[in-house]
């Protein structure tokens, strides 16, 4: 493609992404260079990025580039949204935890921006080849995230185990890429569905299919494909498994939804009730094993499994659909649901720093006794969160739960949403558990917290208002939502 056919604005999101990341790499160099400028500057470079994709988003701007293989429309811009919010308060939250870490911020603000940069390419791919890259793109970055503290045993764990089932679920992705290839004979979106009738439904286009669902699967740690999660949230670094547990996600949703729901729309029957079965699972099997968890990080990764499951209630809803009205209500339930899920989420994972001790941080449950009392500002923030991932009014996380499963009801999978209004509860009892111990438990021994650091405050105080802001005023990312289906 010539130089001067390109549209540069269709690329301004991804190109400040770029921008910012040769700037960070540069400064770095400088030894001069105070280690939180890296991190603010990683902030301003998002910032710019998130102004112009809301205002992309807002003029409707849409378009393709690089012979269709790069798709830019609501839908990526709100997606663009998601990771890019992911992204500041990842930062905002990281900067103190590095410095008591004692560890080089470069490169691990670098790994972050590679990683939103791949997720945006996954967002905006009409290509499963550029959806492929942008994936890789992500993945390769994470893994060396979840490494990061290289002399800590357990991130090494943590790092190897993502690297290693990592790149097994790419394989499967991959594959099934190739042999869609050669049942329909492209890789193009768009073509893929011109490609696809009543009568060329090969089981070879079949598998492929299926080898995509498994690949995506790993990705939002869906169940059966979810037993890395715990493992690697637990071992990473405490921000990275707030990084994996909110961008990430939303980025192999994004991918999934525009891949099923554009290029494999005539395959509906075959594949929407395999999400039934995956959303009911994955709610359920999160859910219960999330109650037996001491670990404050362990119950957080199987919360987000679960979470994930609830985000497929939305792409059930989708593909099950009669109408076009109730296929938008699923997708866009679905999207808005991410939204809200990765500021709530990354909110609890800051609220677990915040609750740092000078011996470490506190990762038992049975360490947040008393904090009502000596941290009550902590307590604040950390039942905020815990309260609106339970799903109850005022909070962001009962708008989420509420439309996802009007979705649900519009398509008429009634023992879908049974399922979900019992995992529901179930995950009320141990959320609540962890309010309960911090507002009525005595502490077993009196522990020394570390001071409160601002830009981790700054970035709990985003999410909060965020999560409550939402919650009583859900319009306001609704409509966005509503104005993103494809």
């Amino acid at each position: 493609m010539p130089i001067e056919d390109i549209n540069w604005q269709l690329l301004m999101p991804e190109l400040v992404i770029a921008l910012t990341l040769i700037i960070v790499l540069v400064f770095d160099l400088f030894d001069s260079i105070s280690k939180k400028v890296l991190g603010w500057m990683t902030i301003v470079g998002a910032a710019i990025a998130l102004a112009v994709s809301i205002q992309m988003h807002q003029a409707g701007i849409a378009g393709t580039q690089f012979n269709d293989m790069f798709k830019v429309d609501n839908f990526s811009l709100f997606f663009n949204m998601i990771f890019l919010v992911s992204t500041i308060l990842v930062t905002l939250i990281s900067m103190s935890y590095l410095d008591r870490a004692d560890r080089k911020h470069g490169p691990y603000y670098l790994l972050i921006l590679l990683a939103t940069l791949g997720m945006m390419l996954m967002a905006a791919g009409n290509e499963l080849i550029i959806v492929f890259l942008g994936l890789e793109l992500m993945s390769l970055s994470l893994y060396v995230l979840a490494g990061y503290f290289r002399e800590s045993p357990a991130s090494s764990e943590a790092g190897m185990k993502y690297l290693l089932l990592g790149a097994f679920a790419s394989a499967f992705f991959l594959y099934g890429i190739a042999l869609i290839y050669g049942a329909v004979g492209t890789t193009s979106v768009p073509a893929i569905a011109e490609a696809i009738t009543a009568e060329n439904k090969s089981p070879l286009l079949l598998a492929g299919m299926f080898l995509l669902i498994v690949g995506f699967g790993f990705k939002v740690a869906i169940v059966p494909f979810h037993q890395w999660a715990p493992d690697v949230y637990e071992g990473a670094p405490t921000t990275i498994a707030a990084f994996i547990s909110a961008g990430p996600k939303a980025a192999g949703f994004a991918a999934f939804l525009r891949i099923f729901m554009e290029a494999l729309p005539n395959l509906q029957g075959e594949w929407s009730g395999v999400l039934v079965l995956l959303a009911m699972l994955t709610m359920t099997v999160g859910n219960v094993i999330a109650i037996a968890q001491t670990n404050i990080k362990r119950m957080l990764a199987y919360s987000s499994i679960a979470h994930a499951g609830y985000v497929l209630i939305g792409l059930a809803a989708a593909g099950a659909a009669g109408s076009e009205a109730a296929r938008d209500e699923g997708i866009s339930s679905a999207i808005l649901y991410l939204l809200i899920y990765c500021v709530m989420n990354i909110g609890a994972f800051g609220a677990i720093i915040l609750a740092r001790t000078e011996d470490g941080e506190s990762l038992m449950i049975s360490d947040y006794a008393g904090l009502g009392t000596r941290k009550p500002l902590l307590a604040m923030f950390m039942s905020i969160m815990l309260v609106s991932l339970a799903g109850f009014p005022p909070t962001a996380g009962f708008v989420g739960k509420f439309y996802i499963f009007k979705s649900a009801i519009g398509s008429e999978l009634y023992l879908l949403v049974i399922v979900g209004a019992i995992n529901t509860a179930i995950s009320a009892f141990y959320y609540l558990r962890v309010v309960v111990t911090m507002c009525m438990r005595e502490p077993e021994e009196e522990l020394e917290f570390s001071p409160y650091a601002s830009t981790l405050v700054i970035g709990l105080i985003i999410a909060a208002v965020g999560v409550l802001l939402i919650g009583i005023l859900p319009s306001l990312m609704l409509t966005p939502a509503q104005n993103s289906v494809f």
